[in-house]
This record gives structure tokens, sequence and C-alpha cells, in this order.
């Protein structure tokens, strides 16, 4: 099992920590990276065991986003935080290719379309248009101010530049020749547009080699067993988290479930996605796909379901949900996600890697639904080339939407993870407060939240921004 080579020879001593403890963690994913990072700072030893090279899992194929935006009372602070941490790293040379063009969320339906629970946290307040009340209830949390625009004047457009404290908050824009005159290559019947400033994307390679500068590493698990003498264990093992605790005998068993990410990285030869300014961007309407009679009739037959495969083809002809998005990647590049299409595959205890298992029309089904939100993608229907490239990793997520950071079972072992889709750009604050924990230091405000079992439960709706399908 990958989690028994992850730890192989990692065994915990069972003693009180001295004037500078001695560390093993499990995983060198930016999660991992981080937690070292971190306890280095704080003086301690650290030793990270992995059998892969560094930032070779889900890691490597992230979508290299990072939000501030969430509707969890505590999410909101802790990702504060780690933006904090991202711009800390970045520098003055910004080493780790930061940019702030924010989260752009588009729809065409009003308020009363859209989740019953986020009506009703604004039921009393006068509607500006149908964002409202997840800028609301953001910024409630502390995500900054809300801005709503009538006219385009006072609207400050995308920027890469990180630093500009006034790309914080939200901004509210209504009115179809309003958003087309900002982005004009967005569907005309987008009705109001909801953009979250302090967002953006970032180089997860660099961000993760930035942070491993300052740990000392070896290079990984030669495949020998031995022991490592150590004060306390950190589990950073991502989507082999249950795993690894299962192995070292640690706790209850944890509330964790793998589910596929998968993105699709198109050469956008035909210009359609402006690289110099569009933003990270989402649809979040339901669709219903445009299909021939012809082929929903061959989808039908495709769909091996019934014989336990795993070609839900027949569930691509109805409604869809929202919360299919795409960026601009650099270089001509644009990388597309649908994530509700892949939630269905089995994911094996052992979860392989690199995963094998994507849908083969994943990117035909990408290209489809963004038409929606960006209509001359049409233009690619029946010419994605060999170039067209799908790839991804693992959301490891948990049932209410928070991360498992802290103590758990044995003396002295502690998780870090659970992050789901938001892993890398969570990690920086994760790795932070991990540390905190071994460190016995005072926690932050956000720390009850992420100890597992948790302190108290969580009242509020989970409501993925990026994903309608729940």
């Amino acid at each position: 099992m990958l989690a028994r080579r992850l730890c192989r020879g990692l065994r915990q001593k069972a003693v009180g920590f001295a004037s500078a403890p001695e560390v093993v963690i499990g995983g060198c994913g930016v999660a991992g990276a981080s937690t070292a990072m971190h306890l280095a700072e704080r003086g301690a030893k650290v030793t990270i065991v992995d059998p892969r090279p560094p930032f070779t899992a889900s890691s490597q194929y992230s979508t290299e986003c990072y939000r501030d935006f969430f509707l969890d009372a505590a999410l909101v602070p802790f990702m504060s935080r780690s933006v904090d941490i991202l711009e800390e790293l970045a520098g003055e040379a910004n080493e780790i290719g930061l940019s702030r063009r924010g989260y752009c969320l588009q729809v065409m339906k009003e308020i009363e379309d859209q989740p019953k629970a986020l009506r009703a946290a604004v039921a009393r307040k006068r509607f500006f248009m149908a964002f409202e009340a997840f800028a609301l209830r953001a910024s409630e949390y502390g995500g900054g101010p809300v801005r709503r625009h009538r006219d385009l004047p006072s609207y400050q457009k995308p920027s890469d530049d990180f630093r500009n404290p006034d790309l914080v908050g939200f901004d509210l824009i209504g009115g179809q020749e309003n958003i087309s005159s900002i982005f004009p290559f967005v569907a005309k019947e987008a009705k109001g547009l909801l953009h979250a400033r302090r967002c953006g994307w970032l180089d997860s390679q660099g961000l993760g080699q930035k942070m491993l500068s300052k740990v000392q590493w070896d290079g990984g698990s030669d495949g020998t067993e031995s022991r490592l003498p150590c004060d306390a264990v950190v589990n950073a093992a991502g989507a082999w988290m249950p795993n690894l605790s299962a192995l070292l005998g640690s706790g209850s068993p944890l509330p964790l479930v793998n589910e596929v990410h998968a993105k699709v990285i198109l050469h956008d030869t035909k210009a359609v996605i402006p690289q110099s300014f569009a933003p990270f961007m989402v649809w979040r309407d339901k669709v219903t796909l445009d299909w021939e009679d012809e082929v929903k009739q061959g989808l039908r037959e495709m769909d091996d379901t019934a014989e336990g495969g795993t070609v839900n083809a027949s569930a691509w002809i109805g409604e869809q949900p929202g919360g299919q998005h795409l960026r601009p990647a650099g270089n001509g590049w644009v990388v597309m996600l649908w994530e509700h299409l892949h939630k269905h595959l089995p994911i094996a205890e052992d979860p392989e890697m690199p995963i094998e298992s994507f849908l083969d029309m994943y990117p035909e089904l990408c290209l489809a639904g963004l038409q929606r939100m960006v209509p001359d993608l049409a233009q690619y229907e029946g010419q994605l080339g060999r170039d067209t490239v799908v790839d991804g990793g693992y959301y490891t997520n948990t049932p209410d939407g928070r991360p498992l950071i802290g103590p758990h079972g044995s003396p002295n072992f502690f998780l870090c993870g659970g992050m789901g889709t938001y892993g890398l750009m969570g990690s920086p604050a994760a790795g932070e407060l991990a540390a905190m924990h071994v460190m016995q230091e005072k926690l932050p405000s956000y720390a009850s939240a992420c100890v597992w079992p948790r302190a108290s439960r969580k009242t509020e709706p989970l409501v993925d921004l990026l994903d309608d399908s729940s």
C-alpha cells in the first residue's frame, strides 16, 4: 500500500517535546512542505517522508488558483491568512507568479432561482442582483466590502498586481451592456456578475519549491525500512491520509472521501479567451447541452453503467449543474473544468497516481458547457487536437467542507489535510496551523473548526461556489 511506503520506518516516539522537537511529516505535497516550512521556522528538526519526488501527486495537477471567497465563517479568516502567507512568499520579485485577477461568477437568473439557504440569509435585504446573497455572506465573515456598480467608472478592471490594496472584497455588476463592456467575449445573456477580488492564480511548483527551500530534504524514501526517532508525526499525505492514519493505528477513521479532480488544457489558437486580462470565470446557471437527436441516442447506447461501468453518458442529456469554469494559463493555453462530471467515479482504497480513468469525452463536455458563458468556444467543436490535454489529481473532502488540522488519536500525532477543492490555496495557513499545534502555541480563532472530531457542529449549509451539483 502507498500509505505503507509513505511511512516506511516512520515510528512515533512517545516522549515529551525537547526545545527543538524532531518531527516527521508523511507526504511531500504542498501541505506537507508548508507544514515543514512553518515547523522549521519555529526551530523544529523536520524530516519529510514520501516515496515520490516532491509535488508529483495532486499538487502537480492543481488548477493553481486561490481565493478568500468562501461562504463559511471559519474558512474566510483561514483563507485570508493563507493569502497573507502567499503574498509574503511571493516577495518583491513575485517568485511564485501570484496574480490578482479575481474570480468572476456569472449568472442569467434572478435571486429567486438561487439556493433557498442563500435567499433566506438575506431575505430582509434589498437585492441589487442575483449574487448579492453570496457577497453579503462572505463580507459578513470578513471577506471585504461589497461594492455595487450601476455604472462602470468606479469599477477597477482585472489586474495582476497582488499588492494593490483596493483589490479586496466584491464588485457586483448588473446589466448586459456593462458586463459586455468589461468582458466582450462573455455571452450577451449574462445578467449579473460578481467579481471577488482577493483571488487569482499562482505557480504551484514555484510555491512548493519556495517552501521546501527552507527545509532540509533528503530526496524521499529509497524503499528501505528504518526507524525514525521523533517527537511528533504530521499526516499530510493528501489522498492517502486515511491509509497512513490506519497504518499508524491513530484514532478513529478519518471522515475523508476522495474525488477525481480533472482539468482540460486547451490550446486556444483562436484567441477566444484574452490572456492579458481575463480572470478566473465561473458560470453558475444550470445548463442543458444542445445535443442532436442522433447524438442523444448515441449517448444512451454509450452508457455502460447498467453493466457496472463508469460512462454515465445518459446523464449528459438532461439538465446539468452549473459551476463550469476556466482561466487563461499563459502562452495561449486555457484551463477548463466542470467538476460534477467525475464525481461518480469510484476511487480505490489506495488511490492510483497518475490517474488513468478520466472520461473520454471530458474535453468535449467542458467545451459544450462553457459555450453558455463564452459562445465563441463553439469554434473548437470537432477540432480538439492532440495538444488538448486532460490531467488531474484528487480532492480529499470532508462532509462539512472544513479541513482536518490538529491532534488526532495517538499522542503527538497530528493531521494536516482534507481541504478538498482548496488544497493548494489553503496549504500555507494549514501548514502554519499544524505547526502551531505541534509546537503547542496559542491558536487562531478558526483552529477549533478544523480539529477532528469537531469541537462543534457546523450550522451553515455547505455551498460549493464552483460546483452546483450538491
